[in-house]
């Protein structure tokens, strides 16, 4: 693969545009979101955790770089990521628990962080073995999303499930060109990504 396109599909498919992704989606498709809380709620939810899990790990990974605690901000050394992968997951178990407080947080929602949380602490874990892809595993979640809102019958959603496993595994390409990531290391990010989230969303369908 062409080393320009590689090194933008790696930047349109960055885990923080994925997550931006797959709150918007979960909102827009998701009948007791979109029809259930008026659009200010809405944008409050989406606003609240994107930027406490995407936008705060982002500034704190630019500090780093700034002070010379990392050698690069795309984190390509996996002693680079602990500390990023920790306030990440601090900050979906902050967001979790500050909407778990509030009754009228819809379960869904919780439900959603609760995956996302799950999946960053078993990154962290793998990250101090050996490396594993968050871009794969971002996607994997948003397939895992759309694969379980179709599955719960709101929507067909077949078409929208392959765009996005075409989309991981062009992006999927473009990280092993780059050099970024083994094939395991791809693999077992989509997976892991994939099976928390589908599980769990059906798992709050089924018992919510």
């Amino acid at each position: 693969m062409n080393r320009f396109f590689a090194n933008f599909l790696s930047v349109i498919a960055h885990p923080v545009f994925i997550n931006l992704l797959c709150l918007y989606l979960l909102f827009g498709l998701y009948p007791g979101l979109n029809h259930g809380l008026p659009q200010r709620v809405q944008l409050f939810y989406i606003s609240f955790i994107f930027i406490a899990t995407s936008l705060v790990p982002i500034l704190v990974v630019l500090v780093m770089r700034i002070i010379g605690k990392i050698e690069s901000i795309t984190m390509a050394n996996s002693e680079d990521r602990k500390f990023p992968y920790m306030v990440t997951l601090s900050m979906y178990i902050f967001s979790y628990y500050n909407f778990y407080q509030a009754p009228t947080t819809h379960p869904i929602i919780l439900s959603y962080l609760l995956a996302c949380a799950i999946v960053l602490a078993a990154v962290f874990f793998i990250n101090i073995f050996d490396k594993i892809s968050i871009h794969l595993t971002t996607l994997g979640a948003l397939v895992g999303l759309l694969a379980g809102l179709g599955f719960m019958g709101f929507a067909d959603l077949r078409y929208f499930v392959l765009l996005a496993i075409l989309l991981s595994g062009a992006v999927a390409t473009s990280r092993l060109s780059l050099n970024a990531h083994k094939p395991l290391q791809l693999y077992s990010g989509f997976f892991l990504g994939f099976f928390v989230m589908f599980l769990t969303m059906i798992f709050n369908f089924n018992f919510a």
